[in-house]
């Protein structure tokens, strides 16, 4: 027994001095790739799984347990045709293999490379909803005008039951009577309206300076119920000699995406807190690189 050990011991030291002694090694080629993220929009049911599911694992990024009104990281996926499934997460149900293999969804959807695309689950996941769960796949086109001290805000409309709505923006967070023409009109549901180009706002306000928004029905001054009054948040940092800025609405040429979430369905699955509709601000890109 000793004889063997020893042997196999002087039969590892070799390898390893092999590897030590191979210092060349070779470049990885990164492969075109579409850049993507998941945002899960549905009201009335559990945490879900996003996974590709075509047999290739090189730029197949996966996302477990994305709950209603969460998203994702951007993430390079393979381009090409992909084939997608979107399934229950079993947490909530101890694991279940069963659960784990219910399906919501089974499409496919061509990406192209160099393209960043956002996808959103949207709908309603129970039989009779008036508009059944299904992903909408929005390619992120982002601003190329912006100057120095804007930032680019969009909206993606992911309430279906809402009807279309007008998007106003106001710099101050004090609620007041809705006046004026919209900053965003008419946004159809599952669809996204243009870039709009807004001041960046001042850095080091007390409290942090932000937009608000209100979100009406086409041509009414009458907000539709909010979680509050829905104050932009994302403030981003500037970018430094040893940092890129981070997407926000103090930093200017960024890239912000606003999405109106419906509020969860009572007894559902869903978190039961979220009552009433809302907005989440998404960071898109910082379109400028302070790094040397």
């Amino acid at each position: 027994m000793r004889i063997r050990y020893t042997l196999a011991a002087c039969a590892g030291l070799s390898v390893l001095m092999g590897c030590d002694k191979d210092v060349s090694g070779t470049d990885t080629q990164l492969q075109p790739a579409a850049i993507i993220r998941y945002v899960n929009a549905v009201n009335d049911t559990s945490p879900l799984d996003f996974r590709f599911v075509d047999g290739s694992i090189e730029g197949s990024p996966q996302y477990a347990n994305v709950l209603f009104r969460t998203f994702t990281p951007y993430q390079r996926a393979r381009a090409g045709e992909r084939r997608i499934r979107i399934f229950t997460n079993p947490n909530l149900y101890a694991n279940a293999a069963a659960v784990a293999a219910q399906q919501h969804l089974d499409t496919t959807f061509t990406f192209e490379a160099n393209a960043r695309y956002t996808i959103i689950s949207y709908g309603q996941s129970r039989t009779g909803s008036a508009v059944r769960h299904r992903l909408v796949i929005i390619r992120d086109e982002l601003p190329t005008t912006l100057t120095a001290t804007q930032v680019g805000v969009r909206a993606i409309h992911a309430a279906p039951a809402a009807g279309n709505v007008d998007l106003y923006v106001r710099t101050s967070e004090t609620p007041a009577a809705i006046a004026g023409a919209p900053a965003l009109a008419n946004v159809a549901p599952g669809a996204a309206s243009a870039y709009l180009p807004l001041a960046a706002r001042p850095v080091g306000g007390v409290p942090a300076l932000t937009y608000r928004f209100d979100i009406t029905a086409p041509g009414s001054t009458t907000a539709i119920a909010l979680a509050n009054s829905v104050a932009s948040g994302l403030l981003g940092v500037p970018g430094t000699p040893a940092q890129n800025p981070l997407v926000g609405f103090q930093v200017g040429r960024t890239a912000i995406t606003a999405i109106v979430f419906p509020a969860s369905v009572v007894g559902s699955r869903a978190p039961a807190a979220l009552t009433t509709a809302s907005i989440l601000f998404l960071p898109d890109r910082a379109l400028d690189s302070t790094e040397p």
